[in-house]
């Protein structure tokens, strides 16, 4: 199986990107030819790192990002592309070649897909809520959505590290991309840290795991906030593979969205789930639901949704009884392995693909239109 995935995005890394380059490694494992074009950057080079042909682009043109895609020559079998300038190039090169297409929708974004699911073979959603919001918004065609969320690798996050009743500090992280889109996120953030200042049962070390156009305001942010406290924030960046696994092992506590957050659950912490759309709060028995179904903070109107004081009870709720830290990790964990192993949804994606292309060949050899 040919394949061809096409992913735009303006943050150099991110949510989108590990779910590409997941589904690309699977892939290829599985013995697929994958081709992937995207902007030069870190995410072109993990990729190419690990064997994956790579067609860079700055889709400035969708002529010129059509045309390197046919300088490789290659008769692709099927199309994968995400939201943004990609689907110009993707629609275009599809059409023109009679391949099938799927789209995959990661939030609460519809990006004119009115205008082209027809000739889609399928749209992908992380969750039930991102599903739920584009039927919403489009009456046809309903029959042609799946849900995939977003997956933790399981053989990165396969060593969890739960939480003991023996030290004066703890360490909570947060774990995101830093820009203008996540401003929610980061709002709730100072909203924590602002509080957290007052905690004198423990000394407190906020690291913040992640990159981006905001990150020295909101840095100097919370280290204001923290100033003549016994507390520390700890800027660690954007990290990937073994770094970010020791960053999430480290911590006793997580407050993340989307993938983030099932990656920590994975790793035995309890989350804290709050993303660009929703503050889903402290995964436990009364809102893991929630959180599946929203993809951890997808979808949801921001602060319209919030409960004031709610991320402050629920970090009261761990730091008045820490042994509530352990027995939620363990519930977390329970979680990511029931509904997120990377392996079995990119599974499902494969199946997917072939029954895509078995229709496709029915379709041909019967003459169907």
């Amino acid at each position: 199986m040919k394949l061809l995935y096409i992913v735009f995005f303006n943050a150099p890394m991110g949510g989108l990107h590990e779910n590409v380059y997941a589904s690309a490694l699977y892939m290829k494992k599985h013995g697929c030819e994958v081709h992937v074009v995207s902007k030069p950057g870190l995410l072109q080079e993990r990729l190419e790192s690990h064997g994956i042909n790579t067609i860079p682009t700055d889709f400035s043109s969708v002529e010129e990002t059509l045309e390197s895609i046919e300088n490789t020559s290659v008769n692709f079998d099927l199309i994968h592309f995400h939201p943004g300038r990609s689907k110009h190039a993707a629609l275009k090169y599809g059409r023109k070649y009679e391949i099938p297409m799927v789209e995959t929708y990661h939030g609460m974004w519809a990006d004119e897909l009115r205008k082209h699911i027809r000739h889609l073979s399928a749209v992908i959603t992380v969750s039930e809520g991102v599903k739920g919001y584009l039927q919403n918004s489009i009456s046809k065609y309903h029959e042609r959505y799946y849900v995939m969320p977003n997956g933790y690798d399981t053989e990165r996050f396969n060593q969890p590290i739960f939480h003991t009743n023996d030290s004066s500090e703890l360490n909570i992280g947060l774990i995101t991309r830093l820009d203008q889109d996540k401003q929610f996120i980061m709002d709730i953030m100072l909203l924590a840290v602002n509080h957290l200042r007052k905690n004198t049962r423990f000394k407190l070390n906020i690291h913040i795991i992640g990159d981006g156009t905001l990150k020295d305001e909101f840095v100097e942010l919370c280290t204001s906030l923290l100033k003549n406290s016994n507390h520390e924030i700890i800027f660690k960046g954007w990290l990937v593979d073994k770094a970010l696994e020791k960053a999430y092992l480290d911590c006793d506590i997580i407050i993340a969205p989307g993938r983030s957050a099932i990656e920590g659950m994975a790793c035995g912490k309890p989350v804290i789930s709050v993303g660009s759309k929703n503050y889903v709060g402290l995964i436990k028995n009364d809102n893991w639901q929630k959180g599946v179904h929203n993809n951890f903070g997808g979808a949801g109107q921001r602060f319209l949704n919030y409960e004031i004081g709610h991320v402050e009870n629920d970090l009261d709720h761990l730091l008045e009884a820490p042994e509530r830290i352990r027995t939620l990790g363990e519930f977390s964990r329970k979680i990511a392995l029931q509904f997120f192993d990377a392996d079995k949804i990119n599974q499902e994606l494969f199946d997917l693909y072939k029954i895509i292309l078995k229709a496709e060949e029915v379709k041909k050899t019967l003459g169907y239109d």
